[in-house]
């Protein structure tokens, strides 16, 4: 009697998700992390204290709850609510893995394409995936050299206010264009005084407003690919935002008159097993009076053999214009093996090479000082559902 009641109970609660076709899936990405920085400006107590370390690190796992909704007028009204968890917390970034923190938006797809709003990736980020595959598939944050403090790629973001819009294939054709929504602020700063190097204290007048300014960031993009090529290219504004170009990560402060912009321009070919991608990117930080560019470059193999696939990485930043010696590379080897059509288990080397006025990392998190670099290992396990 009780298995009856249990069923009844069962089927009542699924009975409405199976008619609105909600669908659960998701990844779970963990690794043993090692970790060994030189020391290249390491100082006693600081973060970054110089030491090599083992640790316990989640490689981005989700959790996504989608749902379809055939609607009467024709096309489908599309939802998704996408959240972060960590299998391995060593950098202590888990009160950012809210409900909704990843994608989470809603939006109608039909004969004329695809429009969706809410938080998710931009443009930027989005149509990298189909530009260069075999660059784009890094096998996990430990070696990933993907993002706004990484080597390239520097401009995809996922931001809580986007309008996207994803045209239909125009036989193997597809453009992107995204429009990220920035509330007014207003153009004015306080006086702030501090310590200089030599421990003088140095004070910064304040900045009378001159009204409030908009920071709005558009993005759009297109690509080609068929069974064996992809080409495409992207392209990236933030109005009245400065980066201090002084800095590798790209972290965009309000400025009246200063823009971030960049291009990304790449390949990628597929014979057989063998996978080979392409791509050059340049940023340009422009702070109203000077404008300054950064170019970065990559390439990258595959190859499948069995259950094995193997991946091979190099990418290089140029010095930032005007600022000698801020560059940096990148070179990754990394190996997976196929447990199931769901779960692998893989191991990955990756060595970073700052110059003395850059500090370059990977998307695991690990924190470079100026000139500082680090040999990265990890060995995980994946598992998709």
């Amino acid at each position: 009697m009780s298995k009856i009641i249990a069923l009844s109970i069962a089927a009542a609660l699924l009975a409405p998700f199976a008619s609105a076709e909600v669908t659960i899936s998701g990844s779970v990405r963990t690794a043993m992390e090692y970790l060994s920085p030189d020391q290249v400006g390491v100082k006693v107590g600081s973060k970054n204290d110089g030491d090599n370390k083992t640790q316990l690190a989640d490689q981005s796992s989700r959790i996504r709850v989608s749902g379809v909704d055939k609607l009467d007028i024709g096309g489908d009204l599309v939802w998704v609510l996408e959240s972060r968890f960590r299998v391995g917390d060593p950098y202590n970034k888990e009160a950012a893995s809210v409900w909704g923190s990843r994608d989470t938006y809603i939006g109608y797809k039909g004969d004329y394409g695809f429009a969706r709003f809410g938080k998710m990736d931009n443009a930027y980020k989005n149509l990298y995936k189909n530009i260069s595959p075999t660059i784009e598939g890094e096998m996990n944050d430990t070696s990933g050299y993907l993002g706004d403090g990484q080597l390239l790629r520097r401009l995809g973001a996922r931001s809580g206010s986007v309008i996207y819009y994803e045209t239909p294939n125009f036989n193997g054709f597809n453009a992107h264009a995204s429009y990220t929504l920035s509330p007014q602020v207003e153009n004015s700063k306080p006086a702030s005084c501090a310590l200089n190097s030599k421990g003088a204290i140095v004070c910064t007048p304040a900045v009378a407003s001159t009204g409030n300014v908009n920071t709005d960031v558009y993005q759009i993009g297109g690509f080609y690919k068929n069974d064996m090529f992809n080409v495409g290219a992207a392209y990236s504004m933030g109005k009245n935002q400065n980066s201090d170009f002084n800095s590798s990560k790209i972290a965009p402060a309000v400025k009246d008159g200063a823009s971030v912009s960049g291009y990304m321009v790449g390949g990628n070919v597929k014979y057989m097993d063998f996978g080979l991608g392409l791509t050059w990117e340049q940023v340009i930080r422009d702070d109203g009076k000077q404008s300054r560019s950064q170019d970065s470059y990559a390439i990258a193999g595959s190859y499948k053999y069995d259950k094995l696939n193997f991946l091979v990485s190099y990418v290089q930043a140029a010095d930032v214009q005007t600022l000698n010696d801020s560059g940096a590379d990148q070179i990754s080897v990394a190996a997976s093996y196929n447990l199931s059509k769901r779960s692998k288990v893989y191991a990955t080397y990756s060595k970073v090479n700052n110059d003395k006025n850059a500090n370059f990392t990977t998307e695991s998190g690990y924190v470079l000082n100026n000139g500082q670099s680090a040999d990265l290992f990890s060995v995980g396990v994946r598992t998709d559902f």
